[in-house]
């Protein structure tokens, strides 16, 4: 995937939304405006993307369950879907499975927790912040019919006990990545964490896989780590 063209969250300060000035700093490998052009080409057209048709226990928090409440804060980023093909190449690499419990960190519309229900038979838990993805995300989960399986919550990612989780997925930013850490090293050893586009600073990959679905189309990199992380020298 083009380095200036593939990111899928950008940053705004500390939210979603019109692009600020510090996310466009924040944007790795963007560069220039012909960059920025193809980045805003880029992102219409994944919002224009059709969502997918497809538990953890409950928690009791607020829009937790059936309700969306507003968030107390704006989201980090703005939201871009994964292509599908990366999905399920996310979940083989992290080598989902029946007894795995997968949590999608900003989940958007699901896709991510909906496949690792439908083609891995995992229980999954999709967190995120934006009401009306929060919403859009229940329905395909109950269009996909696997809502024992699939949970969604209206959550900050970094208010989130990670322990429950075997697998966790990000498609973030390098400065959220790295803000997650204290969180991610919490996990049960042998959990492993799958990241679209960013790796996570000081930390050694168990590997790495670059793809590019449409040979036309920008490259994507996924990079797989387990617990417990292995620090860069």
């Amino acid at each position: 995937m083009l380095r200036d063209v593939r990111r899928a969250r950008l940053p705004v300060g500390a939210g979603r939304g019109p692009w600020g000035l510090r996310g466009l700093r924040g944007l790795r490998g963007l560069r220039g405006l012909r960059g920025l052009a193809q980045l805003v080409c880029l992102a219409c057209a994944c919002r224009a993307e059709p969502g997918p048709s497809g538990t953890p226990e409950p928690t009791a928090v607020a829009g937790g369950a059936g309700g969306v409440a507003e968030p107390r804060r704006a989201p980090d980023v703005l939201y871009v879907p994964t292509p599908e093909v990366v999905v399920d190449r996310m979940l083989e690499l992290a080598r989902v499975g029946p007894t795995d419990v997968v949590y999608d960190l900003g989940c958007g519309d699901g896709r991510i927790v909906i496949r690792a229900a439908q083609r891995h038979g995992a229980r999954a838990l999709g967190v995120e912040i934006d009401p009306a993805l929060v919403a859009q995300a229940r329905r395909n989960v109950a269009a996909a019919g696997v809502e024992g399986l699939v949970r969604i919550e209206q959550r900050d990612i970094f208010e989130l006990d990670l322990s429950p989780a075997s697998v966790v997925a990000l498609y973030l930013l390098p400065e959220l990545n790295v803000r997650l850490l204290p969180q991610l090293e919490r996990l049960k050893p042998g959990s492993r964490i799958v990241s679209h586009d960013f790796d996570i600073a000081g930390v050694v990959p168990l590997q790495e896989l670059a793809l590019r679905p449409d040979p036309a189309g920008p490259r994507h990199d996924i990079y797989l780590f387990e617990t417990p992380l292995r620090r860069t020298p």
